[in-house]
């Protein structure tokens, strides 16, 4: 079987980019994290280096700030995942769900648009207060499913439930062919802006009978011929993925305000910041090895929430990152600067990419520099091949309280 193409996974990316964003629970929403509304922050008078923060925000109180945690950033492991697309469905363009392995299964179901509105439905209470947090349209619902296995035949999905209209789902999805390692990988990116990283650890096609039935209309998948070898393998337009690792670095811009912070870096020291919609950061101070420092997101336990972890050398202004870790579901993407990032030293380091065991699945140079008060920041990929056109542009502002980043 070909790779999958990327096209039929985007949607996943638009769940993951918010919602799986450091210290936004779980996964689930819209694609970017910038405000119409939002106050500009006032510019200084003399331009503020991020490493220089903890100096010009509170010096009185000698407090220590936290290492600015560059890009916006989104990770989520899904055990399995399914999508069909709905070309010929007057309101819906796709139908997904994500299963997650628990003593009570959790599932969630999304229902997206032809205008790209797009509508969770779980049966868990944990998991729409975590997409609601994130600020997500999640409804909880009764979700049937059932996996039928017929001798002979390969696993049917069948999934049920009812829509907020008040109109019964009903969807069945077959496998073209068992999922495999021919169905693994990661799928170059096709469209949309940033970085969308899809790694399958398995995977396959939908195959002949997924359909999906919404009220009186029913919607088959159709042919999906670029990628079928007859009569061997039919493969229709969905996709199943036996372990899904979806990284996300979208453009957009995010806000945080440092409300408490340490006055001794020491084990078990904390802050707390606050971000736009009321979400919250805290960060604790978890190894200290002379400047070496561990800082790690401190959140209740769940399936769907991702963590953040830091490792950083201190330095006479502030930090400079050795790596950026989230993890989820007991997997993790790691991004790793070689020499550490300084975003309060003007120059270039190298960076990579890490995906559980699949290490350098991107990297390239960022390079940092001060201009018109500001610290610019500009990611260049090397490699993969279509990632090395995609350049990330970056803008950090040090506000009076905190820092916002803007990513283009």
């Amino acid at each position: 079987m070909r790779l999958i193409k990327l096209s039929l996974l985007l949607s996943l990316f638009v769940n993951v980019c918010c919602t799986a964003r450091l210290a936004s629970p779980a996964i689930i929403t819209q694609a970017s994290s910038s405000r119409s509304d939002e106050t500009p922050s006032p510019t200084p008078s003399q331009p503020i280096m991020p490493g220089e923060i903890s100096r010009q925000v509170a010096p009185r109180q000698n407090q220590i700030m936290p290492p600015l945690v560059p890009l916006i950033i989104g990770y989520e492991y899904v055990p399995h995942y399914f999508m069909q697309t709905l070309d010929n469905d007057p309101q819906y363009a796709r139908i997904e769900a994500a299963l997650y392995d628990a003593k009570q299964p959790v599932y969630n179901l999304v229902l997206t648009e032809k205008n790209g509105r797009r509508v969770n439905y779980s049966n868990s209470e944990e998991k729409v207060a975590a997409l609601k947090r994130a600020g997500a349209e999640a409804l909880l619902t009764r979700i049937d499913y059932r996996s039928v296995n017929k001798f002979g035949q390969l696993p049917a999905h069948e999934f049920g439930l009812t829509d907020e209209r008040g109109k019964p789902v009903r969807w069945l999805f077959t496998l073209a062919a068992p999922a495999s390692e021919r169905g693994a990988g990661m799928s170059a990116q096709e469209g949309g802006t940033g970085w969308l990283l899809v790694y399958r650890d398995s995977g396959s096609a939908a195959g002949e009978g997924t359909a999906v039935q919404i009220g009186g209309r029913v919607s088959e998948a159709e042919a999906w011929e670029e990628i079928s070898s007859p009569p061997f393998f039919v493969a229709y337009r969905g996709v199943y993925a036996d372990g899904l690792n979806s990284g996300v670095f979208p453009a957009g811009q995010e806000t945080w305000r440092v409300v408490s912070s340490p006055d001794k870096l020491q084990e078990g020291a904390e802050w707390k910041l606050v971000g736009e919609n009321n979400r919250t950061r805290q960060l604790r101070v978890t190894s200290v090895r002379g400047d070496d420092v561990t800082i790690d997101e401190v959140v209740p336990p769940s399936p769907f929430v991702s963590l953040l972890s830091i490792k950083a050398r201190r330095t006479a202004q502030g930090f400079a990152l050795r790596s950026v870790t989230i993890k989820n579901n007991n997997k993790s993407m790691s991004i790793g600067f070689t020499p550490e990032l300084n975003l309060a030293s003007p120059g270039t380091c190298s960076f990579q990419i890490d995906l559980n065991d699949h290490n350098k699945i991107l990297h390239g140079n960022v390079s940092v520099e001060s201009k018109g008060g500001a610290t610019q920041l500009r990611w260049q990929p090397k490699a993969p091949d279509w990632a090395k056109s995609r350049v990330i542009n970056e803008t950090v502002n040090i506000t009076p309280d905190g820092y916002k980043i803007e990513v283009r």
